[in-house]
C-alpha cells in the first residue's frame, strides 16, 4: 500500500501530498486505485468509475491545481499599472456612465440688504465598459499521464504570462499611442515635452504637474506623482532618485525630486525607438483619474476553466487522464478569460482627464 501511495503522490506532485487526507480516506483511495487496475476486473460501469474517484477526482484535482497555480503565478508577475490607473467596475457588459460636476463660482461681496449673486454648475459625462478576452489551449491526455517532467505545470504558467502580458499591453495602449501623445502635445508645454529623462527635465515636468488647474481655473491637487518608464530608463531613474544632488550644475543643489515622486514604475510595453525613450508622469488616480481601467464587477482577475469530457465508459478500463479529454481527439481543453475595458475616444483614446498625465517623447536633451 505504501508503495502504491508513493507512486500516486509522485504522480500528483507536492499538491497531493499537502492535501489533508485522513488515514481511512487514504486507504479508500488506494484501495479504489488497486481495484481499478486489477486484472480481474474486466468491465466497470460509469457509476463504478465515479465511486472509485477516478475521472471525477483527477478532473477536479487538475482543474483546481491549474487554477491555484495560475493565480499564484499571475500575482507574482503582475505589472504595476494598477498604481497609476483608476480602478472601476461595471455590473454588466453595458457601458457605464461617469459624471463630473464643475465647481460653483467664487464668492462676491454682498452689501447690506443686497442679494447674493447666483452661480451655476455644469456636468459632463464619460461612458465606458468592459470587453471579453479569452485564449484557449489543448493538452494531450498523454502529457498528464507522463507528467513526471511537470508539463502540466507549464500550462498555468504560460497562461498566467499570457494574461499578464495582455493586460499590460491593453492598459498601456490606452495612453501610450500616437493619438493621445499628439493631443497632449496640442495642450502645450505643461502637458508634453521632448526632453530625455534627466534631473532638469523631470523637475520641470513635476513642476508642471503641480501647477495644474481645473476647467474653472482652480488649482488641482495631484497627490503623489508616479514616473512611468520603459525598461531602458530604469537605471537612469535609479541614478536620479538615488543622487544626493540635482546634477553637476554649478549650484550643486540638493536633490529634492524623491520628495515629489512616489517612485518609478517600469512598463515594458511602452513603445520605444533607437532615437526615443518616452516617459510619463501620472497623478495619483484617487486625485485625478487620468486613465480608468474598468472590470466586470466581482471578476477583477483573469480566470481559467476547462471543457468537460464527453467520454463515457461502456466496458473495460482506461487511464483516468484519458477520461478527462475529448472523445474526438483525447485533448484536454483549458481556457483563460479576462473581462477588462477602458475609455475609447477618438482624440484621447483611454485618457479621460489629461490634467493627470504628462508625456515626454525623450527625443532631445
Amino acid at each position: 500500500m505504501n508503495s502504491l501511495y508513493n507512486v500516486l503522490a509522485e504522480y500528483m506532485h507536492e499538491d497531493f501530498k499537502a492535501e489533508a487526507i485522513s488515514g481511512q480516506e487514504l486507504d479508500n483511495r488506494v484501495g479504489a486505485l488497486k481495484e481499478m487496475y486489477s486484472p480481474n476486473i474486466k468491465t466497470m460501469s460509469p457509476a463504478q468509475f465515479q465511486e472509485v474517484l477516478t475521472t471525477a477526482h483527477f478532473t477536479n484535482y487538475f482543474s483546481d491545481a491549474l487554477s491555484r497555480m495560475f493565480y499564484q503565478d499571475y500575482q507574482i508577475r503582475e505589472m504595476g499599472w494598477s498604481a497609476y490607473t483608476y480602478a472601476d467596475t461595471a455590473p454588466t457588459f453595458r457601458d457605464v456612465d461617469r459624471l463630473r460636476m464643475s465647481r460653483p463660482g467664487t464668492l462676491y461681496k454682498r452689501r447690506e440688504k443686497g442679494e447674493a449673486k447666483a452661480t451655476s454648475i455644469a456636468d459632463s459625462k464619460i461612458s465606458y465598459g468592459v470587453e471579453e478576452f479569452a485564449r484557449q489551449i489543448d493538452i494531450s491526455w498523454r502529457v498528464i499521464l507522463e507528467d513526471d517532467l511537470g508539463k502540466i505545470r507549464e500550462v498555468p504558467r504560460a497562461m498566467a504570462r499570457a494574461a499578464v502580458e495582455f493586460e499590460n499591453e491593453f492598459v498601456t495602449a490606452l495612453f501610450d499611442n500616437a493619438t493621445t501623445q499628439a493631443a497632449l502635445v496640442g495642450q502645450g508645454a505643461q502637458f508634453a515635452g521632448t526632453g530625455a529623462l534627466t534631473h532638469e527635465n523631470l523637475a520641470l515636468a513635476i513642476t508642471y504637474m503641480n501647477t495644474r488647474n481645473d476647467p474653472d481655473g482652480y488649482p488641482l491637487a495631484v497627490g503623489g506623482i508616479y514616473l512611468v518608464i520603459p525598461p531602458q530608463l530604469a537605471m537612469q531613474a535609479e541614478v536620479i532618485l538615488g543622487s544626493t544632488q540635482m546634477s553637476s550644475s554649478a549650484a550643486n543643489d540638493l536633490n529634492v525630486i524623491p520628495r515629489f515622486l512616489r517612485g518609478y514604475i517600469v512598463n515594458d510595453q511602452i513603445s520605444t525607438t533607437a532615437e526615443a525613450s518616452p516617459w510619463y508622469l501620472f497623478a495619483d488616480p484617487a486625485a485625478i483619474p487620468a486613465v480608468p481601467v474598468v472590470r466586470l464587477q466581482g471578476y477583477e482577475m483573469p480566470f481559467v476553466y476547462m471543457k468537460a469530457s464527453n467520454i463515457e465508459m461502456i466496458m473495460g478500463s482506461a487511464p483516468p487522464a484519458m477520461l478527462m479529454g475529448s472523445y474526438e481527439t483525447g485533448d484536454i481543453e483549458y481556457t483563460v478569460e479576462d473581462f477588462i475595458g477602458g475609455w475609447d475616444d477618438d482624440t484621447w483614446v483611454g485618457v479621460v482627464d489629461y490634467r493627470g498625465i504628462y508625456y515626454s517623447s525623450g527625443t532631445s536633451e
